[in-house]
């Protein structure tokens, strides 16, 4: 059943999900996994963590916010550098 689930399912789901919110996005999710790891691990088995992860942490939050303020390119930009 489990390999079902992991082979199948997710990734259709991770396509669909691609293609509804874009490839830049959909990256930030993906790339979020181990902090969405330690959380969970935070919470649900009740492990610390410690001042290096919580300074990884804020640091990627840092980065999502970053990214997440910076508009997105114009696709109809002809130029090899488009800036916004």
């Amino acid at each position: 059943w489990s390999g079902i689930v992991v082979n199948g399912v997710a990734p259709f789901l991770q396509v669909g999900g691609q293609q509804a919110v874009g490839p830049a996005r959909a990256q930030v999710v993906y790339a979020s996994g181990p902090l969405w790891a330690a959380l969970l691990s935070l919470a649900v088995l009740g492990e610390t963590i410690g001042p290096q992860g919580l300074l990884g942490g804020a640091a990627f939050l840092a980065a999502v916010l970053l990214a997440a303020g910076t508009p997105a390119p114009d696709p109809a930009c002809e130029e090899e550098v488009c800036e916004v």
